[in-house]
């Protein structure tokens, strides 16, 4: 129950409850165009701006996952406790290579990310970069790590500064 009242929204529980929750999904490349085209991107009056869920299935989350990638302006990407038994991510991290500016994305790490494993992953899919990656041309490429400092909570105006720094 406390999982459900922090992580389902009042309208995602509407949808489950009249059998609707799939219409929440992306269905196929012109359901995302649509739905990137509908988002809200201007800020509330209190400064803040509205988060936009993406929920996908096997079919659709690695299209979405590209398409939000080369239109964000910056990429916060949550590799904690990236290891050799918890690589999961590998195909994220090559398309963020592949398709999305390096210096506009940030990563975050904790202790328990391999690190030499992490480093010698980008390592071997920076050798299979394709020519029209936006990163090809970089002379010393290298990657932004935020590792939060016990409580994440409390390295957030940190993590924040960083990410606004990667605007352009």
């Amino acid at each position: 129950p406390d999982l459900v009242t922090s992580m389902v929204e009042p309208h995602e529980f509407l949808d489950f409850m009249s059998g609707k929750l799939s219409r929440l999904y992306v269905q196929g490349e012109k359901d995302l165009h649509k739905r990137l085209q509908e988002l809200d991107k201007k800020a509330d009056p209190d400064g803040r701006y509205r988060i936009n869920d993406f929920f996908c299935r096997d079919t659709s989350w690695q299209a979405t996952m590209r398409r939000l990638a080369t239109e964000s302006d910056v990429i916060l990407m949550d590799i904690r406790s990236f290891s050799p038994q918890n690589s999961g991510c590998v195909y994220e991290l090559e398309q963020l290579l592949n398709i999305a500016d390096l210096s506009r994305t940030v990563f975050l790490v904790d202790e328990m990310s391999d690190r030499n494993f992490l480093e010698q992953t980008l390592s071997d899919l920076w050798e299979m970069v394709p020519p029209n990656s936006p990163n090809l041309n970089i002379q010393t490429p290298t990657v932004s790590l935020f590792s939060p400092q016990g409580d994440i909570s409390h390295s957030l105006p940190g993590l924040l500064h960083l990410l606004l720094s990667k605007c352009n």
